[in-house]
């Protein structure tokens, strides 16, 4: 085992064909050459070589090929868009290597939880992702335990899906904690190590104690590696980034970290290869656990057909 090649399996990749989404009340525009209007505002959204401002799946097995990753996560966000239709697209066109999961609007409650029933029973994509900034921004006074809101849960529950969550706030992360205990058959990925509710500058640093709390303590809630460097203004190798993830690495152990990239956007701040070496040339963790957390947990997870 110690010889052979360590699977590399990306749990948080983004495809879009359009940036379609709202943020902050203003309305996301895709335009040339990785350029995205928000409302009046033009920002360098993804790098130049994205000529379109999409993600396609294709420029996405590219890079896998490129750096040796065997597969990836699809994951949505309301953020880019509502695209199921595409990554459902995607997902039968490369069945070896890409699966994806689903995204409805929460705050459509009964409504929500239907369509979320009607993807698990006829359709390829599973799971359900929520980055509550997104969600909650045109509802500032809802939160994702609200009693009409309980519907999604419950679908997700009843049909044993996991659940990817972005967290922004302390609310979000009282709220987590609130749903692990109710929804035992749902599997938590906190995702980017939880996040703004953990690493954005005036939130409550015991947040990310509370966050690896939850996966210490629970078999079915999980963290996945992204993103965090976004938080800090450092150069690869990201010192704060991997002190990060060895404190986890140290707090939960290796079963319950899963690498993954949030490509595209990560682009602007650092290579697919440094995403990966961060982790398996500067964390300090020991190769066998290396493997597990590169692709092994992921692929027991939702890679094993």
């Amino acid at each position: 085992m110690g010889g052979s090649k360590m699977e590399i399996i990306d749990i948080h990749a983004h495809i879009y064909p359009r940036v379609a989404g709202i943020t902050k009340g203003a309305p996301m525009v895709s335009m040339r050459h990785g350029k995205v209007k928000i409302g009046n505002q033009i920002t360098q959204f993804l790098p130049p070589s994205f000529t379109e401002a999409a993600s396609t799946p294709e420029t996405l097995i590219a890079y896998m090929d490129w750096c040796g990753i065997s597969k990836a996560l699809l994951m949505p966000n309301p953020y880019y868009g509502y695209h199921n239709d595409y990554v459902l697209e995607a997902v039968r066109a490369y069945p070896d290597r890409l699966k994806g999961i689903a995204l409805v609007d929460l705050l459509r409650g009964e409504e929500a939880a239907r369509e979320l029933e009607r993807i698990y029973e006829d359709t390829e994509l599973f799971g359900f992702k929520v980055e509550t900034d997104s969600t909650f921004q045109c509802a500032p006074h809802k939160h994702m335990t609200d009693a009409d809101l309980m519907p999604v849960w419950e679908c997700c529950n009843r049909y044993r899906q996991p659940v990817f969550l972005h967290l922004f706030t302390d609310r979000d992360v009282e709220d987590l904690e609130t749903l692990t205990r109710r929804f035992s058959q749902i599997t938590y990925v906190i995702c980017h190590m939880g996040a703004d509710s953990c690493f954005q500058r005036g939130r409550n640093r015991g947040n990310f104690q509370r966050v690896l709390r939850l996966a210490k303590e629970n078999s079915n809630v999980y963290l996945d590696t992204s993103t965090v460097p976004v938080y800090f203004q450092e150069e690869y190798p990201f010192p704060t980034s991997v002190k990060i993830i060895q404190e986890a690495y140290q707090a939960v152990g290796a079963e319950k970290l899963l690498w993954s990239s949030d490509y595209p956007g990560m682009l602007n701040h650092a290579t697919m290869r440094e995403l990966i070496d961060m982790v398996v040339r500067h964390s300090k963790i020991p190769q066998e656990d290396l493997r597990k957390i590169m692709g092994e947990n992921a692929k027991k997870l939702w890679f094993s057909d």
